[in-house]
C-alpha cells in the first residue's frame, strides 16, 4: 500500500500527471478566451506538453507562462497566418461552389487538404523555432510524403472533442484540449520525427 502511494507510485503518477494536464488545459484557454492571444497561448500550451512529455514532471504554471511571454511576437504571426489562411481557403471554395455545384467535390478535398496543411503547419510552428518559409517547407514535405499521419494528427482533436463531449463537455474544457495536444506531440515524435518527414534541426 505504501508503495502504491509513495512518490514513485502509480497513483501519485497518474494524479499528477492528469493534474497537469488541467492545469495546461486552463492556462491556455485563459489567454485564448480573448481570441486576440490564441497565437501564443498555441505556442505556449504545445510546448509546455512537448516538455511534459520528455521530461514527465515540470513547473507546468511556470514553463507555460514563460513559453507565453517569450513568444508574443512568433504569436501573434501565427495567429495572423492561421485567419489569413482561413479566409483566402474559404474564399477560394466559396468561389469554386459559385462557379457550378459540380465543383463541390473538389471543394470537400481542397478542404481537407488545407486542413491537413494548416495542422501540421501549426504544430511545427509551435515546436519548433523554424521561419515561416521553412515552416511551410517542412509542413508540405510531411504532408505529401506521409499523407496518412498528417491525417491522424487532423483526426487526434476530432476525435477527443468528439469522444468526451458526449461524456461531457466540461471534461473536454479540463481534458481534451490538452490531451489531445499531448496526443499530437506524442505521434509527432514517436513517427513522424523517427520518419525522418521532419527535419529538427532548430
Amino acid at each position: 500500500m505504501k508503495q502504491i502511494f509513495s512518490y514513485e507510485g502509480w497513483y501519485y503518477r497518474v494524479f499528477s500527471f492528469a493534474a497537469d494536464m488541467i492545469i495546461v488545459s486552463f492556462l491556455f484557454l485563459v489567454p485564448a478566451a480573448t481570441i486576440v492571444l490564441i497565437g501564443p497561448a498555441l505556442i505556449a500550451l504545445y510546448q509546455t506538453i512537448d516538455q511534459l512529455y520528455k521530461e514527465k514532471e515540470i513547473p507546468v504554471w511556470q514553463r507555460y507562462s514563460r513559453t507565453f511571454l517569450a513568444n508574443l511576437k512568433r504569436g501573434f504571426i501565427l495567429e495572423g497566418i492561421i485567419v489569413g489562411y482561413v479566409a483566402v481557403t474559404a474564399a477560394i471554395i466559396y468561389g469554386l461552389m459559385g462557379i457550378t455545384t459540380y465543383l463541390g467535390v473538389f471543394a470537400v478535398i481542397l478542404s481537407s487538404l488545407a486542413g491537413l496543411f494548416l495542422t501540421v503547419f501549426v504544430l511545427l510552428f509551435c515546436l519548433f523555432s523554424f521561419s515561416v518559409k521553412q515552416t511551410a517547407q517542412e509542413t508540405a514535405y510531411a504532408v505529401l510524403s506521409s499523407t496518412a499521419n498528417a491525417i491522424i494528427l487532423l483526426v487526434i482533436p476530432v476525435f477527443i472533442f468528439i469522444l468526451l463531449n458526449k461524456i461531457n463537455f466540461f471534461l473536454f474544457v479540463c481534458l481534451g484540449i490538452s490531451g489531445f495536444a499531448y496526443l499530437q506531440v506524442l505521434f509527432f515524435n514517436k513517427v513522424l520525427a523517427k520518419e525522418g518527414d521532419v527535419n529538427e534541426s532548430h
